[in-house]
């Protein structure tokens, strides 16, 4: 009898021994699983956070050259500026074309920029419209009383500081200046 409750004991302790082996293997698969899937989902955002910052990269660049062109532009325009108000001969279009490049640059801007880096942007943008919008009137044939080639120069040294600030607020948002 004593026997048989050693073996009966025996095989209920190899039964369960294999049982036990069998869950934690189990349990030890599931982690493993959740592991892996944890590690896919940290990689997956540590590349989603790498395409936003080349995306803002990008546009950065893209923005900084456009609104470099634009001021650049403007300031050639009024250097061009006769010294009497009347409508000069041929108004190129290198302007406006430079123009239409920034405005699309901003208007991107506008949709992946931080906030902190969009309001120097938008100040930017104020500044050198204010100098376009001036310009033009005085490339017209009605100027308004207030436009004059000192105000578009306020506009644009305004526009110069700005500029720079903007570089600067760009350039920490990326992590090159602290």
């Amino acid at each position: 009898m004593g026997a048989l409750i050693a073996a009966v004991i025996g095989v209920c302790g190899t039964l369960c021994a294999t049982w036990l082996t069998q869950r934690s293997g189990e349990r030890a698969l599931v982690a493993e699983r959740r592991n892996t899937e944890r590690l896919r989902q940290l990689e997956e955002n540590a590349r989603s956070k790498e395409r936003a910052l080349d995306l803002r990269r990008a546009n950065y660049i893209a923005l900084n050259q456009a609104a470099r062109r634009y001021f650049g532009a403007l300031s050639d325009e009024l250097h061009r500026l006769p010294s009497h108000r009347t409508v000069p001969d041929a108004q190129p279009a290198e302007l406006d074309e430079v123009r239409v490049q920034y405005r699309s640059c901003y208007a991107e801007a506008q949709m992946v920029v931080p906030d902190t880096a969009l309001n120097v942007a938008s100040a930017v943008n104020r500044e050198l419209n204010q100098a376009y919008g001036m310009l033009k009137r005085l490339q017209g044939p009605t100027p308004r009383d207030q436009d004059g080639p000192q105000q578009i120069r306020a506009h644009l040294d305004a526009a110069r500081k700005l500029l720079h600030d903007l570089r600067q607020e760009m350039r920490l948002d990326l992590g090159i200046t602290h």
